[in-house]
């Protein structure tokens, strides 16, 4: 009975040893999610910051573009809530794509990213992106339905890789930055 207590001392250590290396197994891939998590939103706040550091480039409004002068009622001839986006005659038509929409990379004005949207790969993985310009009220910055001299340009990003750890829903990120017309 000498040899059994030896046997069951080495079974005990062996468990022991088992439970200490699937606590480390567990933590070491929580940490590794973690960081991958924490990459892809870099990923994430890089993207959204091209669009508005791209958008802060363009014109104000299209009755800006190519303008020899201001226009002569600021805000009313601003374009309106219902005209917010790219333009789909003038100047742009014959950058129109089949489908009616203009790239991205014909933009001149900074509503022309209203309710533009598109999928990004980048080393990261596929990234959906879509954009909203709406007017905003000069105190408080909220949306507003009259043309202000204000505008806010929200980038919303999703990735099928960051989504809530419990859930499995897509995780929603947004940007936003908002374009006084006379700051420019």
């Amino acid at each position: 009975m000498v040899g059994y207590g030896e046997v069951l001392q080495t079974i005990g250590a062996m468990v022991i040893f088992s439970l200490i290396l699937l606590s480390a197994t567990s933590m070491i891939q929580r940490n590794t999610y973690m960081q991958i998590e924490g990459e892809l939103e870099q990923e994430v706040v890089a993207l959204a910051q091209d669009i508005i550091e791209e958008g802060r480039t363009k014109e104000f409004d299209e009755v800006s573009v190519d303008a020899a002068a201001p226009p002569a009622d600021i805000p009313g001839d601003f374009a309106t809530l219902s005209t917010l986006g790219p333009e789909t005659s003038g100047t742009q038509n014959d950058d129109l794509n089949g489908d009616g929409e203009v790239s991205r990379h014909e933009f001149d004005d900074f509503d022309d990213y209203h309710d533009w949207d598109d999928v990004i790969e980048t080393e990261h993985g596929e990234f959906n992106i879509r954009a909203e310009v709406f007017y905003v009220d000069e105190t408080n910055y909220d949306s507003t339905n009259t043309q202000t001299t204000f505008k806010k340009l929200r980038v919303y990003i999703t990735s099928k890789y960051l989504n809530g750890q419990n859930s499995g829903d897509l995780t929603l990120y947004s940007l936003e930055f908002v374009r006084n017309y006379y700051a420019d």
